[in-house]
């Protein structure tokens, strides 16, 4: 069989299953695991100890030793109360989503989930895990609840959504693995990564009152120009010279009016979609550890000026949402 008839037969499998989890549990903000959906079968421990459970089932009728046989029984008998054991440490078990916080593209987002008891029973080592993240194992005391952090790379803007997570148990012996595929409809919101560079424009401070001039008096520090002969010295950046790199000149501006305007415009030559996005990102973060006000353009986004904390969300999710596919945020992002 070809590699390309392999990854197509395996992704036929995969969309189906997919499909059939999607129907089977459906996405929800909580789940309470039931024999609906909680699946059981034997670990590869278990198999090997059914194997030997074999060998001695024909030891015992081919020597015809009582013994033999009662210790097979007793054997087997462990295993089928493990089954049940090993279910019942999942069934009752209530998982929820507890929140998460936006992140910069290229960030780990950090996703909180409650696990809390609805069945007055003790779960123990519960681990859970997306296919690409890390695990985390829990412990849930009767008629208690545990709060866990999983981590997962977002590597674009906009609205991430980590899909469904395994939940999984092989207590008390090891001898079986129950799990569960359950999708608590989390998102998290991510911002775009900052540009590397980029100076703010001069014409930021243009606005419906005034506009920013050069000042070498002023406080309000713009970027770095080259040095020209008779620039005051103290305005020079040693800093960067110790460096290894050109000579440079702090540059500051005197804004006629405090409130600042960012453009698309302003970001023409920073290349495509995601490049000026970026850079209107830097812009904003810039700005917002200056507590400078100011306001955002896009083409189909005004945010008039302001400052502060949440003023600065605001911005940077008109940024991490623009030009792409209208979508609905979780509850828990």
């Amino acid at each position: 069989m070809s590699a390309s008839l392999r990854a197509r037969l395996r992704g036929l499998i995969e969309s189906r299953w997919e499909r059939w989890l999607a129907r089977r549990v459906p996405p929800a903000r909580e789940v309470l695991l039931t024999q609906r959906n909680v699946y059981i079968m034997p670990s590869a421990q278990g198999y090997g100890f059914l194997c030997l459970l074999l060998a001695m089932l024909l030891a015992g009728m081919n020597y015809e030793n009582n013994l033999v046989f009662a210790f097979t029984f007793l054997l087997g008998g462990l295993f089928v109360v493990a089954v049940l054991h090993t279910y019942a440490n999942l069934a009752g078990l209530t998982l929820s989503g507890a929140g998460s916080s936006p992140v910069f593209a290229g960030e780990r987002a950090a996703f909180s989930l409650c696990l809390r008891d609805s069945a007055a029973r003790c779960h123990d080592a519960v681990g859970i895990w997306w296919r690409d993240g890390d695990e985390a194992e829990a412990r849930v005391a009767p008629g208690g609840e545990s709060t866990i952090t999983l981590h997962l790379y977002a590597t674009r803007r906009g609205w991430f959504r980590p899909g469904r997570l395994r939940v999984r148990s092989h207590y008390p012996l090891g001898l079986l693995r129950a799990w569960s595929w359950i999708d608590l409809d989390l998102a998290c919101l991510v911002y775009p990564r900052p540009a590397a560079s980029g100076a703010l424009p001069v014409e930021a401070g243009r606005g419906d009152e005034g506009f920013a001039t050069p000042d070498a008096g002023s406080e309000d520090f713009s970027g770095f120009r080259r040095y020209v002969p008779g620039d005051p010295l103290r305005h020079v950046a040693w800093r960067t010279l110790a460096k290894g790199q050109p000579l440079q000149t702090r540059e500051y501006i005197a804004y006629a009016d405090r409130s600042l305007w960012l453009d698309w415009q302003q970001s023409e030559g920073a290349g495509g979609v995601e490049e000026r996005v970026s850079l209107l990102c830097r812009w904003v973060l810039e700005l917002h550890r200056a507590q400078l006000q100011f306001g955002l353009i896009l083409p189909d986004v005004r945010i008039e000026p302001g400052s502060g904390d949440t003023h600065r969300d605001r911005a940077l999710t008109a940024l991490s949402l623009f030009g792409l596919p209208a979508a609905v945020g979780a509850g828990a992002a």
